[in-house]
């Protein structure tokens, strides 16, 4: 084994890619010091136990896969087209969300509750985001809820149905997703 200096966000890395490529059984200890190929005395520099590198990941998660949808609020300043069109960006892009961990988080929140209910807090957070971008395209309290939920469950199930469209397929349909998801076409 090579010596190597890890931080704490190593480790965390390292236990997002195992989460998303083999589940949460299989960030053990052990097992992510093999893959970084270090002790995992390496490990306890940073962690005290397991648990408490599962909560730095949830943590992550959380901090992560909401932060570009808190970030275009505050960029288009109530320009609710332009909020929508970002939004679509995020999910169309994946460099500012990752899919594929979100999938991960989901799976495992299936066997935890306190995974469940930290899950259920992002997923309200995400989608008040969503409404509040309804809100700022002039549309009622409870119509902006509704198609904030309608929005976000739509991309949700896409991801876990594994559509696997291309960028290219979901580009083209990016202004029918607009008109049906918005009700009317968004305008460049």
């Amino acid at each position: 084994m090579a010596k190597k200096n890890l931080s704490a966000n190593d480790w965390i890395e390292a236990a997002k890619t195992a989460l998303v490529k083999r589940g949460v059984d299989n960030v053990k200890v052990g097992i992510l010091a093999r893959d970084l190929d270090v002790s995992r005395g390496s490990f306890y520099w940073h962690f005290a136990s397991r648990g408490e590198l599962l909560d730095a990941l949830l943590i992550d998660w959380a901090v992560t896969s909401t932060r570009a949808f808190e970030a275009v609020l505050q960029a288009f300043n109530h320009d609710g087209s332009r909020e929508f069109e970002k939004v679509f960006d995020i999910w169309l892009h994946e460099e500012e969300y990752s899919p594929a961990y979100d999938a991960a988080i989901r799976d495992w929140a299936r066997n935890s509750k306190h995974v469940a209910n930290l899950m259920r807090r992002v997923d309200n957070r995400r989608i008040d985001i969503i409404k509040q971008i309804f809100l700022d395209l002039g549309r009622s309290e409870e119509e902006a809820f509704i198609r904030a939920r309608v929005t976000y469950f739509q991309q949700v199930g896409y991801y876990i149905l594994g559509l696997g469209e291309s960028k290219e397929t979901r580009e083209k349909l990016r202004p029918i997703y607009a008109k049906v998801l918005i009700g009317e076409p968004i305008l460049p």
